[in-house]
Parts: structure tokens; sequence; C-alpha cells
């Protein structure tokens, strides 16, 4: 059995194929951690144009054009980078270096600003030729030179300062370029808010810059408290974490477990099984072959878990990783792949090709993508009792519970053992069955069995 089980590692593990397929994920996502910041940073063409106003308003039409005057928009350029640098994701080391330079950091971002100027147009300006200028612009919103194309119109009616009976004001309406860079937009858009805000308190007789340190969005940052001290707290990762454990525990069990049904059929089409059969038991092979690929799925789970958690250390976030739940992690794997890799062993003995396969697999994938569906409810709230009901429901308990155990809430200590003994039942439930039907299976050839024949077979060997 050990001697089937290592010749089903290693000519799994020992293949151009497997290795390229192991370790260029990683080094891929590697690569673009440190390669995304840099391209994302670079400057790109800068936008040089001028923005129309017809403001019906007489008000908003000022403010706009102080907000995008030179000064105040190499500040707000600045601004933005000094935040972005500030949310920088990197160690405390290379924060303090790049703050050390933040003013030659900031500098370089207002030098790269996007020059725009505002045209405030009469009221009684045709709208539709504007337009055609900017249909003109084109590909310019990206590399003007020395024109001066026409990349945004602005129409600010009347109504957006007056409101009307029921309290109601109306909308301005911005038409921009094709070819505009979307940051420009976004700002172009921020800013016509706030003058028309502005505008609106000023008429109401308020004093705009009291009412807006009034109003201002409180801004906190959360911290959890643990052992060794305060840390930021992260939502997202509180989210993608136990998602991302239970996605592991997926990918593993079926990559192998897809791969013990390839080879299986392989195998029996090429009559390689008769003469395996010739040296071991049906029982020996099944075992070995099931324990080959699941080395495998363990050394993914390694290499893949590994680089997770170092990565969260790096994170000074290693902290949301319990060293019990690893514990729980690895069991339930050997119960996800021992039930999976019978199903499949079975399936794969019983038919002669992968498409006879496919037929019978699919009510199996259909009822275990249920738990990657039910990813975000799970997770949301993990003890509710549809989550509990789901847990104690093989096969897909495993999937569940590593979803409920590594979320923020507690589960109730007795339902991980309950849920450990109910699957290490199931696995030899699924183990006695997959035996049966793959001693009967291995050495047959023609029509393929459908799920009626499987049990049949069960009951009779």
């Amino acid at each position: 059995m050990l001697h089937v089980a290592w010749r089903e590692f290693t000519s799994t593990v020992f293949t151009k194929a497997f290795l390229l397929g192991i370790l260029l994920p990683p080094a891929i996502g590697g690569l673009m951690l440190i390669l995304l910041p840099i391209l994302m940073n670079q400057a790109s063409p800068k936008v040089r144009g001028h923005i129309a106003v017809i403001d019906h308003t007489g008000k908003v039409g000022p403010k706009v054009a102080d907000a995008f005057s030179a000064e105040r928009y190499a500040k707000r350029t600045a601004d933005k980078a000094a935040k972005e640098l500030e949310n920088l994701p990197a160690p405390q080391a290379v924060k303090d270096m790049a703050n050390a330079n933040a003013g030659a950091i900031a500098a370089a971002a207002a030098a790269n600003a996007p020059t725009l100027t505002v045209r405030v147009l009469p009221a009684d300006a045709d709208p539709e030729a504007v337009k055609d200028e900017i249909r003109k612009t084109g590909d310019k919103a990206k590399d003007a030179g020395d024109s001066d194309p026409c990349l945004a119109l602005a129409v600010v009616p009347a109504s957006a300062l007056t409101p009307d009976a029921d309290g109601k004001y109306g909308v301005y309406d911005l038409f921009v370029a094709p070819k505009l860079d979307v940051e420009v937009q976004k700002d172009m858009e921020a800013e016509f808010g706030r003058a028309i805000i502005d505008s609106r308190l000023e008429m109401s007789g308020l004093d705009v810059k009291k009412v807006r340190a009034m109003t201002d969005r409180v801004r906190i940052e959360a911290k959890s408290v643990t052992s060794t001290g305060e840390k930021r707290v992260n939502e997202v990762a509180k989210i993608l974490i136990p998602g991302a454990f239970m996605f592991l525990l997926w990918i593993a069990t079926f990559a192998c477990g897809q791969q013990l049904l390839t080879s299986t059929i392989e195998e029996k089409s090429s009559r390689v099984m008769e003469v395996l059969l010739s040296a071991v038991s049906p029982m020996q092979l099944l075992t070995g072959k099931i324990v080959g690929q699941m080395s495998v799925g363990l050394l993914m789970l390694v290499m893949y878990g590994g680089l997770g958690i170092a990565a969260l250390i790096y994170k000074n976030m290693g902290d949301m990783v319990v060293l019990l739940n690893l514990l729980y992690f690895a069991l339930y794997f050997f119960i996800a792949f021992f039930t999976i890799a019978s199903l499949m062993a079975a399936i794969g003995s019983a038919v002669s090709d992968i498409r006879e396969a496919q037929n019978l697999l699919g009510p199996i994938m259909i009822v275990l993508i249920i738990p990657m569906m039910l990813w975000l409810p799970l997770l949301r709230n993990p003890n509710s009792t549809f989550a509990q009901i789901v847990s104690f429901i093989p096969p897909v308990s495993p999937f569940v519970m590593v979803l409920r155990i590594s979320g923020s809430e507690p589960v109730p200590f007795w339902q991980i053992p309950a849920t450990l003994v109910l699957g290490a039942l199931s696995v030899l439930v699924c183990l006695w069955a997959a035996a049966k039907v793959f001693r009967i299976g291995v050495l047959m050839y023609g029509k393929p069995p459908n799920f009626r024949t499987l049990l049949r077979w069960v009951r009779m060997a």
C-alpha cells in the first residue's frame, strides 16, 4: 500500500506541469505585489485642457474656477499623495523612509498634476456647441501638448441653488470627454458638488467653514486589543481570511481528487490496472492511491497556507490566525479529502473515460459547491440555525466548519468534536462503499453504470 502511495505521490509531484502549477501562482502574486504599486505610481500622460461651465446661478462658476486654480489643485494633489503614503501597505521601516521624503513625494505628485482651467461661459451659451468641442477632443484628453482642448462641460441650473415648493434642489449636468482620466473626472464631480453646497449655505446665511467643520465625517481607526498590544482592525481581512481557509481546503481537496479520478481512469483504460491487481489487492490499491494523493494535497496546503500565514505575520496580522484552528483545519482536511477521494476513486473505477465520469460527478459537484455559494451568509451569521444544520451534513460539513471556526464569532465547542466524529464515520462509510465499487468496477468495461447500478454493486460486493 505504501509503495502504491509513494508511486502515486511521485508521479504527480515530480512533473513539470505540477511544479509549474504550484510554484507559478505565488511567484506571479508576489511579483504583482511588488510591481503593481510601482506601475500605479508611474507618471501617466499629463492631462491638460479646460472645463466649460454654463452657470445659471452666477455663484457656482467662480468657486469652481478657484478650486481648479494652480495653487489649490497642487495642494489637493499633494494632500492626496500624503494620504496614500499614510495608508501605504508596507512595513513600518518602509513607511518611515517614505515619510522622511514626504515633501519630495508630494512635490513630485503636484508637479505631475493635471493642468486644468475653468471657463465660465454666459448663461445663454449653447451647450450643443460646447459638446461639439468635447467630441473633437478625442485622445487629446490624455496628451494635449500645447493646445487647450475642452475636456468637460458643466451646466448648472438655477434650481441647483433654489429649491422648489417641496424643498428639493435641482441637479447639474456634467459632460466629459470619452478619454478623460477617471481620477480627474472624480475630482471634477467632487469640486462641483462642494461649490454647489457652499453656495447653498451662503444663500441660507450660514458660515460655510463652520458648517463644514461641524458636518465633517468623523474619522476613527478601530483597534483590537490583543495580548501583544493594540492593533489596527482590518475589516477586509476578517472577511477574506475565513474564506481563504475554505477555498484553500476546497482547492487542495478537489485538485488532488480530480487527479485521483483521472489516474484511475487512465490506468483502467490502458489495462495497467490489471497488472497492478496481480501484485496487490483492490483495497490496498485503492487505499494507496488515496494516501498518495492526500500527500499531494498536504503539500499544497503546507505551501500555500504557509505563504499566507507568513504574509499575515509580515503585515503584523499574525494574531488573526489561531494555532488551535490550524489543528482543526488539518483534521477537517483529512475528513474532506478521504470523503471526496473515495467518491472520485469509485467513479473513476466504474467508467472508462472522463466524459462518462462527468455524468456521475455532476450531482456531487452541485452539492459540494454549496459552501462556496453560501460563504458570505455563513460568515455573517456563523451560529445561525441554518449554519449549524449544514455543519452536520456530510460531505459539506468540513468546508462549513472551517469557515465557521475561522470567523470572529466563536463556535459552540461541542460542535467541533461532534462534527469531527461525524466526519470520521462518514469517511469510514465512504471508504467501505468505494472499496466495494472499486472491487467490481475496476475490471468491468462496456456501458458506464448509473447511480442505481453503483448502489447495487455496494450491496452485492
